[in-house]
Order: C-alpha cells, then sequence, then structure tokens
C-alpha cells in the first residue's frame, strides 16, 4: 500500500455540501444522486455527508437501472487510520431502464 498517495476524506469532503434532509432509504437514495450527479464521492464523504451504510443504497440505485462505477483509492479517516475506500461514479445522469 502506497501510504503517499492516500488522503484524507476531510481534504476531498465539500465544506459547501448541504446537510441530509431525512433519513429514509429514498432520501438517502435521492441525496446520494444528487452528489454523484457533482462528482464522484467516496464512502467516507458520504458519511460525512449524513449517509451511514452508502453501499446499501447505490446497490439499491444500481438495482433501480443506475450506472454507478466503483472504484477503490487510499484514504485516512478522522482517526488518522488508512483505508481502501470505495469511490463511487455515476456514469450517466440518467438510468437504464430494467427488463
Amino acid at each position: 500500500m502506497n501510504l503517499n498517495s492516500a488522503t484524507t476524506f476531510q481534504e476531498s469532503n465539500s465544506a459547501t455540501a448541504q446537510p441530509l434532509p431525512g433519513t429514509s432509504y429514498a432520501t438517502q437514495r435521492s441525496f446520494i444522486l444528487q452528489r454523484l450527479r457533482e462528482h464522484p464521492h467516496s464512502t467516507l464523504e458520504l458519511r460525512a455527508l449524513g449517509i451511514c451504510s452508502p453501499a446499501p443504497r447505490i446497490n439499491e440505485l444500481r438495482n433501480q437501472g443506475y450506472v454507478i462505477e466503483t472504484t477503490r483509492r487510499h484514504e485516512y479517516d478522522s482517526a488518522g487510520v488508512v483505508h481502501s475506500i470505495a469511490v463511487y461514479t455515476l456514469l450517466t445522469n440518467t438510468h437504464k431502464q430494467n427488463d
């Protein structure tokens, strides 16, 4: 693992992001889509915005037909521990029709 390439999630976290307006799964999915339309977000970034468990919501969005790519990068958490973190990228702003 190359620790020199790791970033802190605070470095990549948007200071201007609006807080999560509610905790229902539908609200969380909508919120994640809004953020992913702006730019890719990591697990730690989404957690900092109020999404406690981003992976299940991303999976639900994929099941709805959204094309979301997952890559990995190394990030330091708030305790200074480096993790291999998922980074989610919305590949299109619309979703595929499920057949």
